[in-house]
């Protein structure tokens, strides 16, 4: 997959589909809330959030997008 397609799937998945359920299925029940709490405190400015994880949380949301996408 090319950066570009990447960075659109990632996209695609935050706004379309990325939720509480989304997060806690990806982090369990605790870091889950956590981060769902984070994206809220963001409020729209989804580069600012991302930019703000650690390398581990990126990784996991972009493949989950990855998986998501291409389905």
């Amino acid at each position: 997959m090319k950066p570009e397609e990447i960075v659109t799937t990632f996209m695609f998945y935050m706004f379309n589909v990325w939720c509480k359920d989304e997060s806690i299925m990806l982090f369990g029940e605790n870091l889950g809330t956590h981060v769902w709490n984070k994206w809220c405190g963001y409020g729209g400015r989804e580069l600012l959030f991302y930019a703000n994880l650690d390398q581990q949380r990126r990784s996991k949301i972009v493949a989950r997008a990855i998986e998501y996408y291409n389905r």
